[in-house]
């Protein structure tokens, strides 16, 4: 959205953006770059001032964390939707009674997890890489290191270091799919070379603590403390809005977007219903067939002679 309120925008670019924003190595990043500079370069100067925000190939990898998009804030604006129309005190209510459960629920995982056991996550995304990894070929170069060949490229590994070519491992803290083919080679436990962030102990620290069941307001202890009453505000006409206000570039929800073509003037924006230019539809293929129908009827078709002898 930034981006687009800057003035780079179409098919062309987004997909460029996400190859750049996806990028786990500088190599990757650099050559897509050079192509979003052949389709724009302010375009370039721009994405370049602030990298470190939403390029992959800039995170820490301290953090063993390669989210780049907001999808946990939308999925909890989707739970928090059937109480928006209620009061703030309600709405708040309602919030922690979710989040209770929620939590309550990572509690109970937590305690039953053994030493060293894999997060349901990580555990997944182990399963996958390993799977990918079966096309992959290793190398053994003596030291602990190895060349993975995938496809017509070579990534090197370094095991003691948990590092491959690629980056992703150093990035997300869980083994490229160019990993797990070294490990098993070696005859080794890929979960041993998953970052303690993924693992039970740090699973355990994370949901040490849930959030403790609360009484009805109405059992709360009386301190003689003067209520706080609402404020005398008159009370808008029509349903409370449950659906989140749009930014003023955000294309509406429902509305047709610009891609859509029209077939007599062969603009883009709308279609030949709501066409204002007056413009006859081109000639084409439905064109000629209609003709050809006409033609056909009025010289007297089959079926015509057949219509012919019944009334006869």
């Amino acid at each position: 959205m930034n981006c687009k309120n800057n003035g780079f925008s179409g098919s062309a670019f987004h997909k460029l953006f996400w190859i750049v924003a996806n990028a786990y190595n500088e190599y990757v990043f650099g050559k897509a770059m050079e192509k979003i500079s052949e389709y724009n370069a302010n375009a370039t100067a721009y994405l370049n001032s602030c990298i470190e925000q939403w390029s992959r190939h800039k995170f820490d990898s301290t953090v063993c964390c390669d989210h780049n998009t907001t999808n946990f804030v939308e999925s909890f604006n989707a739970c928090t939707k059937p109480f928006r129309d209620m009061p703030v005190f309600s709405l708040l209510e309602a919030i922690r009674s979710w989040c209770m459960q929620r939590v309550g629920a990572r509690f109970d995982k937590a305690v039953d997890m053994e030493e060293g056991q894999l997060t349901a996550y990580a555990l997944k995304e182990l399963e996958e890489r390993t799977a990918e990894s079966r096309l992959c070929y290793a190398t053994a170069c003596g030291g602990g290191e190895f060349e993975v060949r995938d496809g017509h490229v070579n990534f090197p590994i370094r095991l003691a270091t948990r590092s491959c070519a690629c980056e992703k491992w150093q990035i997300c803290g869980i083994p490229c799919k160019h990993a797990p083919r070294v490990i098993y080679d070696q005859r080794m436990n890929p979960h041993d070379f998953i970052s303690p962030w993924f693992k039970a102990a740090a699973y355990k620290l994370t949901y040490a603590e849930h959030i403790h069941p609360m009484a009805d307001p109405s059992q709360w202890p009386d301190f003689g403390l003067p209520s706080i009453q609402p404020p005398t505000i008159k009370r808008p006409s029509g349903r409370p809005a449950k659906k989140r206000k749009r930014g003023a570039n955000e294309p509406k929800k429902g509305k047709r977007n610009t891609n859509v073509k029209c077939g007599k003037c062969r603009e883009f924006g709308h279609n030949s219903r709501t066409c204002k230019s007056g413009g006859t539809s081109a000639t084409g293929p439905s064109t000629s067939k209609s003709g050809a129908a006409g033609a056909s009827t009025s010289n007297g078709g089959p079926n015509t002679r057949k219509r012919s002898k019944a009334a006869a």
